[in-house]
């Protein structure tokens, strides 16, 4: 068989799988070297270099997890009419003695004296001209917060590898510290290649469409810890391509291309890569996005994504988030699936994966799925509309109405 033959046939047995094609992108793909240390409040979605230890306890002291009134619990019952000897507000201890028949105001956070072994909430007693009389039986413990009950210095609070949330920087936070060494970002360069592209503001002539894919790929590159280097669009020539290919692999570790990577006449990016470069696989049993090429050009890893629109993004999210994930020196996640509940029949041919955009929502408690309608690959608006992949294995030809179907939510793959 021609390779170009291959190409169209759907049943080719050498197509890998959509999870073959994966373990040898992440094989591929060793963290980069070198980190850098910058203020926390910068280190939203980067990936930490090393572990993070804690430097002090928290809390780091005995506090009130409520507004309401400390006193020793045996000393009291319901009934009990007691004394209020003072106020201990947060920031501002009190430094007294409770003794019989006393308590004293507390507030939230605020700590709790060494005298008293409880807390009873505003809501369980009733006060009167500097007395509280108590109308629910104390208990030992109650609405204490203890030192180290959230974080014990020296134990570990992030891990190497940990991708900073909005949570993890505000428990740096908690701790003091306010610099964190992070994995440097990986350079990631990209180009789009047609010269039937047309950047955006200029008009369009017979047969030409606007670039979207660049931008695409710039809006979902900027969601991670990456230094991009976009080489805009690239000629349908030979050597505009080998020229591009050149300077990515020369300052990236990681190249992304769109278009190019079929066996056309013009499609210089597989060709170059097979001659120039080093070629892993070049096709996968998926649609959309079977012409995926994979290997490396210079000194970054080339990832060269179909030219549909459509594809760029099923790529992208399949393939190339692992990969920069891996890069930036964490462990990529398998997505979230979910099972849904089919509203209509779906068809498909057998012989490769097949990603459906699809819409799911939630009807009286159980997820249930539908298709956004057509599903080319050049049609982005579907993206648009969709939240999710319907998720039709390599070998089924389709689903009826009815069927539970697994679910790839957008959410945990963009």
């Amino acid at each position: 068989m021609r390779r170009d033959d291959a190409w169209m046939d759907e049943t080719d047995p050498n197509m890998l799988t959509v999870e073959q094609a994966l373990e040898r992108v992440l094989t591929a793909c060793a963290p980069v070297a070198g980190s850098e240390t910058l203020a926390i409040t910068e280190g939203l979605d980067r990936i930490l270099a090393g572990p993070v230890t804690a430097r002090i306890d928290v809390p780091s002291s005995r506090n009130s997890a409520m507004d309401g009134y400390a006193l020793v619990a045996s000393n009291a019952r319901a009934g009990a009419r007691l004394r209020m000897a003072g106020l201990s507000a947060a920031g501002h201890p009190w430094d007294g003695q409770i003794g019989p028949g006393e308590c004293i105001r507390i507030l939230t956070g605020a700590v709790v004296p060494e005298s008293a072994d409880t807390v009873i909430m505003q809501e369980q007693v009733r006060t009167e001209a500097g007395f509280v009389t108590l109308e629910a039986d104390p208990r030992p413990g109650a609405h204490i917060r203890n030192p180290g009950e959230d974080t014990r210095a020296g134990t570990v609070i992030l891990d190497r590898g940990r991708r900073l949330t909005a949570a993890d920087i505000g428990l740096l936070a908690s701790q003091g510290i306010g610099e964190v060494t992070v994995v440097r970002r990986p350079k990631v360069a990209f180009f789009t290649t047609g010269d039937e592209l047309v950047p955006i503001g200029q008009p369009l002539g017979p047969g030409q469409i606007h670039d979207s894919n660049r931008y695409t790929l710039r809006a979902l590159l900027s969601r991670y810890p990456v230094e991009f280097i976009d080489l805009g669009v690239i000629a349908d020539t030979e050597d505009a391509v080998r020229s591009a290919l050149t300077h990515a692999g020369e300052t990236a570790d990681l190249m992304l291309t769109t278009g190019g990577v079929s066996v056309g006449d013009a499609d210089f990016v597989s060709r170059l890569l097979q001659s120039e470069g080093e070629t892993d696989f070049w096709k996968v049993a998926m649609k959309p996005g079977r012409p995926l090429a994979f290997g490396r050009f210079g000194q970054a890893v080339f990832l060269g994504l179909p030219g549909n629109p459509v594809s760029v993004m099923a790529t992208f999210s399949l393939f190339v988030r692992p990969a920069l994930l891996r890069l930036c020196g964490t462990v990529p996640e398998r997505p979230l699936t979910l099972r849904a509940r089919l509203l209509e029949a779906l068809r498909k041919n057998p012989g490769r994966a097949d990603f459906q955009r699809g819409i799911l929502e939630k009807r009286d408690g159980e997820w249930t799925v539908r298709s956004t309608g057509g599903q080319g690959s050049h049609q982005l608006r579907s993206m648009s509309v969709a939240n999710a992949y319907i998720v039709l294995p390599r070998e089924s030809t389709g689903a009826a109405k009815g069927d539970q179907v697994e679910v790839i939510p957008f959410q945990s793959v963009f």
